[in-house]
């Protein structure tokens, strides 16, 4: 696995504008959500910067339409619903439900980034029971089409982090086969349940101590978190095409091998079949002649 450091040496300089501007937005509204702020436009575009500043990063990180490109694409999808997203919940007495679409958008990009491979059901299990647990708690505060819109973003975001997670064997994160794509985008998946269940318990059941800061470092940690795992994305899908080529090699030699095998085994048959005949033949012809 890529070590951090060099990760962070190699790529420092794209992530100047993402912790220049975090700090800005930290600076300004710590204490203050959007509910509470007398310009709910300048909010709105310093809570988005950030999140711009790492659609910059993936974009400048490498952009194509092959293949080897797929999870950056996905990832910059997602960055793009999410940044309209926080828009929309910065006016979340209009605009909260179409803020749970576009973040439900992203969170089904995120997944796709992360990919099926390898499955690690245990892993969704888990995610799915906690996933459960969390929106018996909500319900009591969920009314209309508040039920079954949270019903849906709770099984989307679960779903992601279930993806980012699956990818690390056993959480063994010193593993060398752990790249840092799974490990980053491990790290942004957790962070990102983190921020949204704090969301959650803050709107729909009681308000908590210091929700505003902790929802949005959770936030902006899962979003770079994510991003970050861009980094190596190119290499690892080059490598996972490349080992699919030579078990599909090894697979057609093996296919050759048994067919080959097959005709010599027929083969054999077929004269096993001709000598028994050719047996029968003169027994029958002994018999008659005596």
């Amino acid at each position: 696995m890529t070590k951090p450091t060099t990760v962070l040496k190699s790529v420092g300089p794209k992530l100047v504008p993402f912790f220049k501007t975090c700090t800005i937005f930290f600076v300004l509204f710590t204490g203050t959500p959007a509910s509470e702020t007398s310009a709910p436009w300048f909010f709105c575009i310093i809570k988005c910067l950030p999140i711009f500043s790492l659609i910059l990063f993936v974009l400048l990180n490498g952009m194509h339409i092959t293949e080897y490109y797929r999870y950056s694409r996905r990832v910059l999808i997602g960055l793009v619903f999410s940044c309209l997203g926080d828009a929309c919940l910065v006016w979340k007495h209009k605009y909260f439900e179409l803020g749970i679409g576009c973040f439900a958008i992203a969170q089904v990009c995120y997944s796709r980034a992360f990919g099926w491979k390898p499955l690690n059901l245990y892993a969704g299990a888990v995610f799915a029971a906690l996933g459960s647990l969390v929106y018996y708690f909500l319900s009591a505060g969920l009314k209309g089409i508040m039920v079954y819109l949270v019903a849906a973003y709770v099984g989307v975001i679960c779903t992601m982090a279930w993806r980012g997670t699956a990818r690390i064997p056993t959480f063994n994160f010193f593993d060398d086969s752990v790249t840092w794509t799974q490990m980053s985008g491990c790290f942004g998946s957790i962070a990102f349940v983190i921020s949204d269940l704090t969301l959650a318990v803050d709107k729909f059941l009681f308000p908590l101590p210091y929700a505003h800061p902790i929802i949005m470092i959770t936030y902006y940690a899962a979003q770079f978190g994510i991003a970050l795992s861009v980094v190596d994305s190119q290499n690892d899908a080059l490598i996972a095409r490349s080992l699919n080529d030579q078990k599909k090699r090894e697979g057609d030699i093996d296919q050759s091998n048994g067919i080959k095998k097959y005709y010599e085994n027929y083969t054999n048959n077929q004269y096993k079949v001709n000598n028994g005949n050719t047996l029968i033949q003169r027994n029958i012809g002994t018999e008659v002649s005596g």
